[in-house]
Formats: structure tokens, sequence, C-alpha cells
């Protein structure tokens, strides 16, 4: 960051009876975790790097990183390995998980899923959602990052039809993160995903994904497509999904339930 907002005061780490109770990682921590409460911070956003908030907190970056990991383990930010500390976002509800339920040791509970909305668009590109949503002029293509229990992420892209959907383009993409893309299509499209056709394939992520993941370019992972059905057995979305290499198991619905019985 070329400018870094003064965080706090790097005089001022509370009183002389408070820091000699408090370890200096806690004081660091609980400053940092104050101007997220206050909304200096914001979900989502990067915070300085270690270096640069060692340079205007009176702390050592070994502290530094200690704060940082107090903060990781309270579900405060995540801490993405070549990316940098972002403040964590919203969880998605369990009930929009439909495509990324990972499961935790007892093989019941889901991890918790954070998202991260990259962008949305129109296209005019070809490739297989063509096949699958038919010729169009253009398509609305999302990207997004799932933080999956701050462990790792997995990468997906939805592409709709342009002509049908394209006011998913004009969208702001805070409307978006957190939402469930399929209910989204359902209340303002009348649109309902009443299928899916889902294919796997095990196969070396291309380098773009594992740049946005933060894996090893070469890393192979399982690329998973998911082809939404509606009425009519119409098809309105065309989803990939890049998984890295994790020994978590993740679950796949064969069907889809009407919203109030998952709610």
């Amino acid at each position: 960051m070329a400018n870094i907002l003064p965080l706090v005061n790097p005089h001022h780490c509370g009183d002389a009876a408070d820091a000699a109770r408090t370890p200096k990682y806690r004081q660091i921590a609980d400053m940092l975790l104050a101007r997220i409460e206050r909304g200096k911070l914001k979900p989502g956003e990067l915070l300085p790097s270690e270096a640069e908030l060692a340079g205007v907190l009176p702390a050592s970056l070994g502290t530094i990183q200690k704060a940082l990991n107090h903060l990781a383990s309270e579900g405060i930010v995540v801490r993405e390995q070549g990316k940098g500390t972002f403040v964590i976002r919203a969880r998605t509800p369990d009930r929009y998980l439909r495509h990324f339920r990972f499961l935790a040791e007892d093989g019941n509970t889901l991890l918790p899923v954070y998202m991260r909305m990259l962008s949305v668009d129109l296209t005019a590109e070809w490739g297989p959602w063509a096949r699958v949503l038919g010729k169009e002029d253009d398509y609305v293509h999302l990207r997004r990052v799932m933080n999956i229990n701050g462990e790792f992420e997995v990468f997906s892209e939805i592409y709709l039809s342009g002509g049908r959907f394209g006011a998913l383009a004009a969208m702001d993409l805070r409307e978006l993160e957190g939402t469930s893309i399929r209910d989204l299509l359902s209340d303002r499209f009348n649109a309902p995903t009443l299928g899916v056709e889902q294919t796997f394939r095990c196969m070396t992520l291309p380098p773009r994904v594992c740049t946005e993941i933060g894996v090893p370019q070469g890393t192979v992972g399982i690329v998973w497509e998911i082809a939404g059905r509606s009425y009519r057995e119409l098809p309105i979305t065309f989803q990939r999904v890049y998984v890295p290499p994790v020994d978590r198991p993740f679950q796949v619905l064969d069907r889809f339930h009407d919203r109030e019985q998952n709610e």
C-alpha cells in the first residue's frame, strides 16, 4: 500500500496499567479490532502488510504477526498466503451452500464459507458455456472465490444468458456477495433452478485460477462443471468450480428442495 492510514496512534498502546497486564500482541490486535468495529476497516478489505504495520506501530514484526494470527484464530480476519490479511466477510448461510458443502472431521458439520465476488460483466467469448446455454450475443460472467474455513480457496465462475439476465452485470458486487445466485435468479427473473447436470474432471488447474486461489502453477485439482436447468428443462446457468487438492470431503446434493424446506 502506498499510503498507510494511521490505524492507531503509534505512541499509545493503552495506559501504563493496561500495558503491564496485556501482552503487546493483544494490544495491537485490540487496536486493529477497534478499527474494524468502527468501520474504518471494512469486510473484505486488505490490511496493510506486516512490514507496513511494523513501520507505523510500536511493535516488532514478530509481534505484528502474532497479533494478526490471533485475529485470524478469532475469525476476525483471514490470512491468505501470497495475498495478505483480509477482514473477514460475513459467512455465507449454510442454506445457500448447494455446491460448496465441505465437511469437517465429523463428516456432518459444514465448514464455514466466506465468499469474495471478483467481478461481474458481459462477455461475447465463446466457450463450453455456449454449448449449454445456446448461441447468444453475450453472456453474463460472474467470477468469485470461496474461502473455506480459512484453510483453502475454491474458484468459481458462472455464465448466464446475457439476453435474459443482462441486468446482473449492472449490479453492485456488494449486492451479490454472500447471496445465492440460484435464489436471485428465482426471485428476480422467475427462473428457478429445478435440476442440475454435473461432471467432474481431474486436471491441471489453469494458471489464472492458480493465481486467484494462491496455489502453485501446475497444481492438479478437480474441475467441476454444473449446468442448471429451469422450466421445460431449459438451461439457465453454466458453472465451473475449481477445487485444489485438499483432504476435506465435499458433499454433492443430487436434487434441489424448495427454499422453505432449507430455512
